[in-house]
């Protein structure tokens, strides 16, 4: 029987041209890892334990309700009824608050390690829903670009009404080049905006 499974999943970039919100593309730069393991042993307690608990040695929140690895793994515990106690281990290779879906590779490793280690057996399409669930952890509402782009690879386009996915195949010698900046902008100054009449610009 499979006790924990690993997972990696890459960085990417979405909000591409017009498609905001709605576009996504994989990139292979970086990769956050995850290891999600069964447990029912507590940490403080012989009693047995029945959580979500993480671990990591990166600077990441250790609250399961403020992670976004933690947030989709206690939503599909309590929508797959899954009992185990699970232990979440996060390695973060995708650079934070550059705008490379650092939270979103995390969700997306979460979502597919827990499909992989409880046998789920779910389709793409419910797999990007379970992941950008986590996106509320660090974005504050749910979106499914940057985690549909690190589940699925290549270009992705994502409808919300009806939810749907597609995924496009990027041309073999298409070169993306990242622009990394020794400066941090807060998600919610980088997607923030004003509206402004034609004439005022």
């Amino acid at each position: 029987m499979i006790t924990n499974v690993k997972v990696r999943a890459p960085s990417s970039t979405a909000n591409l041209g017009p498609g905001f919100d709605v576009f996504g593309l994989a990139l292979d730069a970086f990769h956050d890892e995850i290891i999600l393991g069964k447990t029912n042993k507590s940490t403080t307690t012989n009693r047995p334990w029945h959580g979500v608990r993480i671990l990591t040695m990166d600077d990441v929140p250790t609250d399961p309700q403020q992670n976004t690895a933690g947030l989709v793994i206690k939503s599909m515990k309590q929508k797959f009824k899954i009992k185990s106690g699970i232990e979440i281990r996060i390695k973060k290779g995708v650079p934070a608050g550059f705008g490379m879906g650092s939270s979103a590779a995390s969700a997306a490793a979460a979502a597919l390690a827990c499909n992989k280690l409880f046998n789920l057996k779910l389709d793409n399409k419910t797999l990007v829903k379970c992941a950008g669930i986590g996106e509320k952890a660090s974005a504050g509402t749910i979106h499914y670009d940057n985690v549909a782009a690190s589940l699925l690879g290549g270009f992705v386009v994502v409808k919300t009404k009806p939810f749907e996915v597609i995924r496009l195949e990027p041309p073999k010698d298409l070169v993306l080049c990242v622009a990394i900046p020794k400066l941090k902008v807060p998600k919610e100054k980088n997607k923030s905006f004003k509206v402004c009449n034609s004439k005022d610009c």
